[in-house]
């Protein structure tokens, strides 16, 4: 009996005891923020999954903004990890304070750490306090990007960020049931601006001229897509624009979308004016992004080897939403961008572009089959979208065999899927001959140009 107890004792002790999530509270402390975490275990050190550097000098951006307050743990960056390490090899303790200041400046294929909304508002984005364990300070060196979450420890993140006057934008849904990985915290008092399907929050010195325009152009991009596709079932959607100041020549705009939000940045003395390169830039940015209110958040794609499906398929709602809005506006360039990109691209399989850092294949491709499955579904692609939203309800969720068994349906020809499918999950030696090929099949006039490629006259 005594052996039989100690070896239940040992398997006991064997056996780590289940942990909650990292627990993370942001709370503003005059100019600056407070981060206290409170992690469920000691570990020799705690990495963070959103890891990008900044895109002005590819530096890790936390080091020009993050201050550890907690003795004996120092924030460092090992290999392509930010981390919290516990000094001389000690654990790191399971209470950490850190003090930063926000960080506004663009990053490397990641969410901005903060948006400067002026007049003393800040967002701040939940997914850059997440967490995960290492059992090893030094398999933080070996980590590349994308690699398996199974080879380290996560115990999930929950971020809450307190204080008098917040708002949660984005995935306010995830936020409130502890997945820190999709909303903004909003402190401050800029007031938002409800109305006609859309709410906007737009930074106080921001240009007038774009001011008026978003303020403008953004909800009647929203109310065609509604019109066109249905409701997107999200809550009121939301546009943050910052302006980052005049402070470089020219003009620059960036940002993102996360569920039910789209955030704009906007930069450069020529902003100062009306410019109409970067109000098209701008028209274009928020009827894509809003398109993924559909196409990637009522659905999403079952593996990223899909995902030229939204993209492909927000680039051609976008190009309709703005024909539709403008009758100057004429699509036909960057359909046949889409086309020579495709057929320079598409020499190796589309639905692996991922791995080859080509992700203007998702793009430029997505569009072209895009263009084919609105032609034989009597030219309206949005209908051919609110079909396929319908149709995958149960998953929320579409793979390339489900848009192409939906496009030979409505065609009532096979060979088109079976093009569209050699050329994701093989590629092709001519590809410029197959997309000429499904033009044709699909009745898409078009012409060959001087490099045989086809274009739309």
């Amino acid at each position: 009996m005594r052996v039989l107890l100690l070896v239940l004792l040992a398997i006991a002790l064997a056996v780590p005891a289940a942990a909650g999530p990292v627990q993370v509270e942001v709370t503003q402390d005059k100019d600056s923020f407070v981060a206290d975490f409170a992690l469920p275990a000691e570990a020799p050190a705690w990495g963070f999954w959103r890891s990008s550097t900044a895109a002005s000098d590819n530096e890790s951006w936390r080091a020009k903004s993050w201050t550890v307050l907690t003795p004996g743990v120092t924030l460092v960056r090992r290999g392509q990890q930010d981390a919290l390490v516990g000094v001389d090899g000690r654990p790191v303790p399971r209470r950490v304070r850190v003090r930063f200041t926000p960080f506004t400046g663009d990053l490397n294929a990641n969410y901005v750490p903060a948006l400067d909304l002026g007049g003393g508002t800040v967002a701040i984005f939940d997914g850059h306090f997440s967490l995960f364990s290492v059992d090893d300070a030094g398999k933080l060196d070996t980590l590349l990007p994308g690699f398996d979450p199974a080879s380290v420890g996560d115990p999930g993140t929950a971020v809450q960020f307190k204080g008098r006057h917040v708002q949660i934008a984005g995935d306010v849904e995830g936020y409130r049931a502890g997945r820190s990985s999709g909303a903004y915290g909003i402190f401050g008092r800029l007031p938002t601006v409800t109305g006609d399907g859309v709410d906007t929050m737009i930074d106080s010195e921001l240009p007038k001229w774009l001011t008026d325009y978003l303020s403008g152009f953004t909800p009647k991009v929203i109310g065609a897509l509604t019109t066109g596709l249905g409701p997107a079932g999200l809550d009121q959607p939301r546009i943050l624009a910052s302006w980052e100041g005049a402070g470089i020549e020219g003009a620059s705009m960036n940002g993102g979308t996360l569920k039910g939000l789209i955030l704009m940045r906007f930069e450069g003395r020529q902003a100062l004016s009306e410019l109409p390169a970067l109000r098209d830039m701008a028209r274009w940015f928020v009827a894509h992004e809003a398109a993924h209110f559909w196409l990637g958040q009522a659905v999403t794609y079952d593996s990223p080897r899909d995902s030229w499906i939204m993209e492909g398929g927000a680039d051609l709602l976008a190009i309709r939403t703005i024909a539709g809005l403008d009758p100057s506006y004429d699509g036909r360039k960057l359909l046949n961008e889409g086309l020579r990109d495709c057929a320079k691209l598409a020499v190796k399989p589309v639905a692996s572009a991922l791995e080859r850092n080509e992700h203007r294949a998702y793009y430029a491709c997505g569009t072209v089959f895009a263009l084919v499955a609105e032609k034989v579904n009597g030219s309206n692609f949005f209908s051919f979208v609110r079909g396929l939203i319908a149709d995958n309800q149960a998953d929320k969720s579409i793979n390339s065999a489900d848009w192409i068994a939906a496009l030979v349906r409505i065609s009532g020809e096979p060979s088109l899927g079976k093009t569209i499918a050699t050329l994701l999950d093989q590629g092709s030696t001519k590809p410029e001959d197959d997309l000429a090929y499904l033009l044709s099949e699909a009745r898409i006039p078009f012409v060959i140009d001087e490099q045989g490629v086809p274009q739309l006259p």
